[in-house]
Protein backbone atom coordinates (compact mmCIF):
# COMPACT_ATOMS: atom_id res chain seq x y z
CA UNK A 1 0.00 0.00 0.00
CA UNK A 2 1.59 3.45 -1.11
CA UNK A 3 2.28 5.85 1.93
CA UNK A 4 1.43 8.88 -0.30
CA UNK A 5 -0.62 9.85 -3.76
CA UNK A 6 0.53 12.22 -5.95
CA UNK A 7 -1.96 15.16 -6.39
CA UNK A 8 -4.21 16.71 -4.61
CA UNK A 9 -7.73 15.49 -3.42
CA UNK A 10 -9.88 18.24 -4.10
CA UNK A 11 -12.98 18.93 -1.77
CA UNK A 12 -15.83 19.84 -4.42
CA UNK A 13 -17.81 22.80 -3.95
CA UNK A 14 -20.91 23.09 -6.05
CA UNK A 15 -23.61 25.89 -4.23
CA UNK A 16 -24.99 28.34 -4.99
CA UNK A 17 -25.24 27.51 -8.57
CA UNK A 18 -25.65 23.60 -8.07
CA UNK A 19 -28.96 23.82 -5.97
CA UNK A 20 -30.98 26.04 -8.58
CA UNK A 21 -32.53 24.69 -11.92
CA UNK A 22 -30.56 24.58 -15.16
CA UNK A 23 -31.60 28.22 -17.10
CA UNK A 24 -31.61 27.98 -20.83
CA UNK A 25 -30.09 30.76 -22.14
CA UNK A 26 -29.83 30.09 -25.79
CA UNK A 27 -30.66 31.67 -29.39
CA UNK A 28 -33.71 31.47 -30.61
CA UNK A 29 -32.69 31.70 -34.38
CA UNK A 30 -30.00 28.76 -33.86
CA UNK A 31 -32.09 26.89 -30.74
CA UNK A 32 -34.64 25.45 -33.60
CA UNK A 33 -31.86 23.72 -36.19
CA UNK A 34 -33.23 20.36 -37.28
CA UNK A 35 -31.33 17.45 -38.66
CA UNK A 36 -32.53 16.69 -42.10
CA UNK A 37 -34.24 13.13 -41.80
CA UNK A 38 -33.59 12.48 -45.33
CA UNK A 39 -29.98 12.16 -45.19
CA UNK A 40 -30.25 9.39 -42.49
CA UNK A 41 -28.14 6.54 -44.08
CA UNK A 42 -29.89 3.29 -44.84
CA UNK A 43 -27.87 1.09 -42.77
CA UNK A 44 -29.83 -0.34 -39.57
CA UNK A 45 -30.55 1.00 -36.40
CA UNK A 46 -26.97 1.42 -35.47
CA UNK A 47 -25.54 3.41 -38.33
CA UNK A 48 -29.20 5.65 -37.79
CA UNK A 49 -27.97 6.43 -34.65
CA UNK A 50 -24.33 7.28 -35.84
CA UNK A 51 -25.39 9.60 -38.81
CA UNK A 52 -28.14 11.06 -36.53
CA UNK A 53 -25.15 12.02 -34.19
CA UNK A 54 -23.17 13.10 -37.72
CA UNK A 55 -25.97 15.40 -38.51
CA UNK A 56 -27.05 16.63 -35.38
CA UNK A 57 -23.09 17.69 -34.78
CA UNK A 58 -23.13 16.73 -31.28
CA UNK A 59 -19.70 17.10 -29.75
CA UNK A 60 -18.50 15.76 -26.33
CA UNK A 61 -18.08 18.47 -23.92
CA UNK A 62 -15.16 16.92 -21.90
CA UNK A 63 -12.74 17.02 -24.78
CA UNK A 64 -14.34 18.28 -27.61
CA UNK A 65 -14.63 15.04 -29.66
CA UNK A 66 -17.50 14.10 -32.33
CA UNK A 67 -19.51 12.35 -30.62
CA UNK A 68 -20.14 10.72 -34.18
CA UNK A 69 -16.54 9.70 -34.26
CA UNK A 70 -16.76 7.84 -30.83
CA UNK A 71 -19.83 6.20 -31.58
CA UNK A 72 -18.03 4.46 -35.31
CA UNK A 73 -15.13 3.30 -32.77
CA UNK A 74 -17.62 1.87 -30.18
CA UNK A 75 -19.48 -0.03 -33.00
CA UNK A 76 -20.41 -3.69 -31.96
CA UNK A 77 -17.02 -3.84 -30.37
CA UNK A 78 -17.98 -2.39 -26.57
CA UNK A 79 -18.62 -3.73 -23.16
CA UNK A 80 -20.18 -0.95 -21.58
CA UNK A 81 -21.13 2.07 -21.99
CA UNK A 82 -20.56 5.05 -19.07
CA UNK A 83 -21.56 8.50 -18.32
CA UNK A 84 -19.19 10.74 -17.60
CA UNK A 85 -20.60 13.46 -14.40
CA UNK A 86 -16.96 13.83 -12.93
CA UNK A 87 -16.09 17.72 -12.99
CA UNK A 88 -12.47 17.48 -12.05
CA UNK A 89 -12.35 21.13 -10.07
CA UNK A 90 -14.35 23.28 -7.56
CA UNK A 91 -17.10 25.40 -8.00
CA UNK A 92 -17.79 23.75 -11.25
CA UNK A 93 -21.30 21.50 -11.84
CA UNK A 94 -21.55 21.63 -15.91
CA UNK A 95 -21.49 18.15 -15.90
CA UNK A 96 -23.29 16.92 -12.62
CA UNK A 97 -25.67 19.63 -12.76
CA UNK A 98 -27.44 18.13 -16.39
CA UNK A 99 -26.98 14.61 -15.29
CA UNK A 100 -29.56 15.25 -12.35
CA UNK A 101 -32.30 17.97 -13.96
CA UNK A 102 -32.10 15.69 -17.26
CA UNK A 103 -32.12 12.16 -15.99
CA UNK A 104 -34.29 10.97 -18.37
CA UNK A 105 -32.24 12.15 -21.70
CA UNK A 106 -28.79 10.64 -20.00
CA UNK A 107 -30.70 7.02 -19.65
CA UNK A 108 -31.75 7.95 -23.00
CA UNK A 109 -28.65 9.00 -24.24
CA UNK A 110 -26.68 5.85 -22.95
CA UNK A 111 -28.85 3.35 -24.07
CA UNK A 112 -28.82 4.83 -27.69
CA UNK A 113 -25.22 4.11 -27.42
CA UNK A 114 -25.66 0.64 -25.71
CA UNK A 115 -27.38 -0.31 -28.90
CA UNK A 116 -24.58 1.28 -30.82
CA UNK A 117 -21.77 -0.70 -29.28
CA UNK A 118 -24.19 -4.21 -28.78
CA UNK A 119 -23.81 -4.02 -24.95
CA UNK A 120 -26.28 -4.15 -22.46
CA UNK A 121 -23.82 -2.90 -19.15
CA UNK A 122 -24.11 0.64 -18.66
CA UNK A 123 -23.10 3.54 -15.84
CA UNK A 124 -22.57 6.55 -14.45
CA UNK A 125 -19.87 8.29 -12.71
CA UNK A 126 -19.87 11.35 -10.68
CA UNK A 127 -16.95 12.80 -7.65
CA UNK A 128 -17.57 11.78 -4.18
CA UNK A 129 -15.64 14.31 -2.78
CA UNK A 130 -18.79 16.59 -2.44
CA UNK A 131 -18.72 18.94 0.70
CA UNK A 132 -21.33 21.63 0.47
CA UNK A 133 -24.01 20.79 -1.99
CA UNK A 134 -28.14 20.19 -0.63
CA UNK A 135 -28.77 17.99 -3.88
CA UNK A 136 -28.47 14.74 -3.07
CA UNK A 137 -26.41 12.38 -5.40
CA UNK A 138 -28.70 9.36 -6.03
CA UNK A 139 -27.27 5.88 -5.76
CA UNK A 140 -28.91 5.15 -9.48
CA UNK A 141 -30.61 7.16 -12.01
CA UNK A 142 -33.73 5.85 -13.98
CA UNK A 143 -32.26 2.32 -12.90
CA UNK A 144 -28.77 3.01 -13.80
CA UNK A 145 -26.36 2.32 -10.93
CA UNK A 146 -24.24 5.62 -10.03
CA UNK A 147 -20.83 4.89 -9.10
CA UNK A 148 -18.79 7.42 -7.11
CA UNK A 149 -15.06 8.14 -7.74
CA UNK A 150 -12.39 9.49 -6.07
CA UNK A 151 -8.68 10.40 -6.83
CA UNK A 152 -6.26 12.72 -6.70
CA UNK A 153 -6.21 15.77 -9.17
CA UNK A 154 -5.17 15.71 -11.85
CA UNK A 155 -6.92 12.71 -11.88
CA UNK A 156 -7.13 10.53 -15.37
CA UNK A 157 -10.13 8.38 -17.06
CA UNK A 158 -8.15 5.51 -16.53
CA UNK A 159 -8.01 5.71 -12.56
CA UNK A 160 -11.50 6.43 -12.33
CA UNK A 161 -12.80 3.11 -14.98
CA UNK A 162 -10.96 1.19 -12.16
CA UNK A 163 -14.19 1.39 -10.33
CA UNK A 164 -16.06 -0.53 -12.82
CA UNK A 165 -15.86 -4.28 -14.37
CA UNK A 166 -13.13 -4.55 -16.62
CA UNK A 167 -13.67 -4.78 -20.54
CA UNK A 168 -13.86 -2.29 -23.66
CA UNK A 169 -15.80 0.50 -22.40
CA UNK A 170 -17.22 3.84 -24.45
CA UNK A 171 -17.35 7.18 -21.83
CA UNK A 172 -19.47 9.79 -23.40
CA UNK A 173 -19.84 13.69 -21.12
CA UNK A 174 -23.35 13.25 -19.78
CA UNK A 175 -23.77 16.88 -21.78
CA UNK A 176 -23.32 14.72 -24.94
CA UNK A 177 -25.88 12.12 -23.97
CA UNK A 178 -28.06 14.60 -23.21
CA UNK A 179 -27.80 16.04 -26.99
CA UNK A 180 -27.63 12.91 -28.60
CA UNK A 181 -31.39 12.06 -27.12
CA UNK A 182 -32.77 15.52 -28.02
CA UNK A 183 -31.23 14.79 -31.60
CA UNK A 184 -33.19 11.38 -31.53
CA UNK A 185 -36.24 12.33 -30.13
CA UNK A 186 -36.78 15.99 -31.26
CA UNK A 187 -34.29 16.14 -34.85
CA UNK A 188 -32.89 19.01 -32.62
CA UNK A 189 -28.85 19.85 -33.55
CA UNK A 190 -26.51 20.79 -31.07
CA UNK A 191 -26.27 24.33 -30.55
CA UNK A 192 -26.04 24.93 -27.07
CA UNK A 193 -23.40 23.71 -24.34
CA UNK A 194 -23.78 23.47 -20.59
CA UNK A 195 -21.51 26.12 -18.35
CA UNK A 196 -21.49 26.97 -14.61
CA UNK A 197 -20.99 30.55 -14.03
CA UNK A 198 -19.63 31.96 -10.50
CA UNK A 199 -17.28 34.01 -8.55
CA UNK A 200 -17.51 36.11 -6.00
CA UNK A 201 -18.50 39.26 -8.56
CA UNK A 202 -21.54 37.36 -10.15
CA UNK A 203 -24.83 38.12 -8.71
CA UNK A 204 -26.66 34.99 -9.09
CA UNK A 205 -24.36 32.09 -9.69
CA UNK A 206 -25.90 28.98 -11.49
CA UNK A 207 -25.74 26.63 -14.58
CA UNK A 208 -26.81 28.07 -17.82
CA UNK A 209 -27.32 26.24 -20.96
CA UNK A 210 -26.21 28.68 -23.66
CA UNK A 211 -25.95 29.30 -27.22
CA UNK A 212 -22.39 28.09 -28.52
CA UNK A 213 -20.80 31.25 -30.16
CA UNK A 214 -22.94 33.78 -27.12
CA UNK A 215 -19.75 36.27 -25.61
CA UNK A 216 -18.46 35.46 -22.32
CA UNK A 217 -19.83 39.13 -21.40
CA UNK A 218 -23.28 38.46 -22.44
CA UNK A 219 -22.95 35.34 -20.53
CA UNK A 220 -22.07 37.51 -17.49
CA UNK A 221 -24.93 39.92 -17.65
CA UNK A 222 -27.17 37.60 -17.86
CA UNK A 223 -26.23 36.30 -14.33
CA UNK A 224 -25.41 39.78 -13.14
CA UNK A 225 -21.67 41.68 -11.97
CA UNK A 226 -22.22 42.34 -8.23
CA UNK A 227 -18.63 44.12 -8.79
CA UNK A 228 -16.29 44.44 -12.10
CA UNK A 229 -13.67 41.38 -11.71
CA UNK A 230 -10.34 41.55 -12.31
CA UNK A 231 -10.43 38.80 -13.91
CA UNK A 232 -12.36 36.41 -16.11
CA UNK A 233 -11.58 32.81 -16.34
CA UNK A 234 -13.22 30.26 -19.29
CA UNK A 235 -12.44 26.82 -17.24
CA UNK A 236 -11.70 25.85 -13.96
CA UNK A 237 -10.22 27.69 -11.68
CA UNK A 238 -7.12 25.50 -11.53
CA UNK A 239 -6.40 25.19 -15.68
CA UNK A 240 -9.00 27.49 -16.59
CA UNK A 241 -7.45 30.61 -19.02
CA UNK A 242 -7.63 34.22 -18.08
CA UNK A 243 -9.27 35.90 -20.87
CA UNK A 244 -8.87 39.75 -21.69
CA UNK A 245 -11.87 40.54 -24.03
CA UNK A 246 -14.92 39.46 -22.54
CA UNK A 247 -16.94 40.90 -25.33
CA UNK A 248 -15.27 39.45 -28.34
CA UNK A 249 -14.44 35.61 -26.66
CA UNK A 250 -17.20 33.36 -27.62
CA UNK A 251 -18.52 30.13 -25.82
CA UNK A 252 -17.62 27.22 -27.44
CA UNK A 253 -18.54 23.12 -27.04
CA UNK A 254 -15.75 22.74 -24.53
CA UNK A 255 -16.48 25.90 -21.68
CA UNK A 256 -17.26 24.23 -19.10
CA UNK A 257 -17.42 27.87 -16.62
CA UNK A 258 -17.15 31.08 -16.49
CA UNK A 259 -15.66 32.18 -13.45
CA UNK A 260 -15.69 35.81 -12.64
CA UNK A 261 -13.33 37.23 -9.36
CA UNK A 262 -12.23 39.93 -7.71
CA UNK A 263 -9.33 39.78 -5.11
CA UNK A 264 -6.81 42.38 -4.53
CA UNK A 265 -4.50 40.18 -3.32
CA UNK A 266 -3.79 39.58 -7.10
CA UNK A 267 -2.09 42.76 -7.24
CA UNK A 268 -0.53 43.31 -4.09
CA UNK A 269 2.70 41.49 -5.14
CA UNK A 270 2.94 38.91 -2.05
CA UNK A 271 5.76 37.26 -1.91
CA UNK A 272 7.06 33.36 -1.73
CA UNK A 273 7.02 32.41 2.05
CA UNK A 274 9.06 28.96 0.97
CA UNK A 275 5.82 26.65 2.83
CA UNK A 276 6.68 23.79 0.33
CA UNK A 277 3.18 23.24 -0.37
CA UNK A 278 3.23 23.47 -3.96
CA UNK A 279 6.68 20.84 -3.77
CA UNK A 280 4.59 18.53 -1.42
CA UNK A 281 1.80 18.16 -4.14
CA UNK A 282 2.77 18.64 -7.56
CA UNK A 283 1.68 15.30 -8.78
CA UNK A 284 5.10 15.12 -11.39
CA UNK A 285 7.31 15.94 -8.44
CA UNK A 286 9.14 19.00 -9.39
CA UNK A 287 9.93 21.95 -7.40
CA UNK A 288 7.85 24.48 -8.35
CA UNK A 289 8.99 26.80 -5.53
CA UNK A 290 12.30 26.97 -6.78
CA UNK A 291 11.34 27.34 -10.85
CA UNK A 292 9.54 30.42 -9.78
CA UNK A 293 12.25 31.73 -8.17
CA UNK A 294 14.85 31.66 -10.95
CA UNK A 295 12.12 32.70 -13.38
CA UNK A 296 11.40 35.55 -11.37
CA UNK A 297 15.41 36.60 -10.98
CA UNK A 298 15.76 35.81 -14.63
CA UNK A 299 18.20 33.04 -14.25
CA UNK A 300 16.49 30.72 -16.59
CA UNK A 301 19.82 29.02 -17.48
CA UNK A 302 19.90 27.61 -13.82
CA UNK A 303 16.91 25.41 -14.24
CA UNK A 304 18.28 22.35 -15.88
CA UNK A 305 18.48 20.39 -12.50
CA UNK A 306 14.55 21.43 -11.72
CA UNK A 307 13.34 19.09 -14.92
CA UNK A 308 10.37 21.94 -16.04
CA UNK A 309 9.62 20.07 -18.86
CA UNK A 310 7.97 17.25 -17.09
CA UNK A 311 5.51 19.92 -15.89
CA UNK A 312 1.52 18.03 -16.86
CA UNK A 313 0.19 21.95 -17.09
CA UNK A 314 -2.29 20.68 -13.58
CA UNK A 315 -2.23 24.31 -11.82
CA UNK A 316 -2.11 22.70 -8.56
CA UNK A 317 0.94 24.35 -7.08
CA UNK A 318 -0.45 27.70 -8.07
CA UNK A 319 -3.98 26.58 -6.69
CA UNK A 320 -2.52 25.75 -3.37
CA UNK A 321 -0.07 28.59 -2.85
CA UNK A 322 -1.41 30.59 0.56
CA UNK A 323 0.37 33.60 -1.26
CA UNK A 324 -1.80 33.44 -4.53
CA UNK A 325 1.30 33.47 -7.02
CA UNK A 326 1.02 32.60 -10.16
CA UNK A 327 3.75 29.73 -9.68
CA UNK A 328 2.20 27.75 -12.66
CA UNK A 329 2.51 30.74 -15.45
CA UNK A 330 6.74 31.01 -14.10
CA UNK A 331 6.91 26.88 -14.44
CA UNK A 332 5.32 27.04 -17.96
CA UNK A 333 7.20 29.76 -19.43
CA UNK A 334 10.38 27.72 -18.02
CA UNK A 335 9.00 24.75 -19.95
CA UNK A 336 9.22 26.34 -22.74
CA UNK A 337 12.41 28.46 -22.14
Amino acid sequence: MPIFQKGLVLEQHKEPAMSGPIIRFVNPQSDHQEIEITKLAAGGEQQAIIEVARLAEIVDERDGRPLYKMLERALDSTDMVIADAVDDEPYISSRLGPLLAFREDVAAGLDLCCRVGSCEQKGIMAYKMIADTETRIPRSIEGIRVTKVRGGYPTTQQTRLKNFPEGKKLVVGAGALIHLARAVRLRKVQTSTFVTVAGNCITNPMNLEVSVGMTVMQVLERCGLSETPTRIVCGGSMTGIAIIDAEHTGVTYTTKAILAVREDKWDMHYNCISCGRCVQLCPAGLNPMYIHRLMGRGRAAGLGDYDPQLCIGCGTCSYICPSKLEVADSVRRAKGS
